[in-house]
């Protein structure tokens, strides 16, 4: 009978430490797949972010170089004048 009562008793602690180590396993893949998935989250906003700064660096320049045609024309009516009055 004792024996019948040790041979449950082991299976059952290998039963628990089997349970655990399985529990174990999932519980780091999971981790390492939602650390996988806020790695790719965290690169797309990064890639927005590239793509947004570029278009407004775009757009700055644009609009600087429309402002120094517009300098530009404007001096050149101003020296117009100048020589008109002359």
């Amino acid at each position: 009978m004792m024996e019948i009562l040790e041979y449950i008793k082991s299976w059952s602690v290998l039963k628990w430490i089997v349970l655990v180590l399985i529990a174990g396993f999932i519980g780091q893949f999971g981790r390492m797949m939602a650390e996988a998935i806020v790695k790719k989250i965290r690169q797309r906003n990064a890639q927005k972010e590239n793509l947004s700064a570029t278009e407004t660096k775009t757009t700055v320049s644009s609009t600087t170089a429309v402002t120094d045609k517009k300098l530009i024309k404007a001096m050149a009516k101003a020296r117009k004048k100048e020589v008109k009055k002359k």
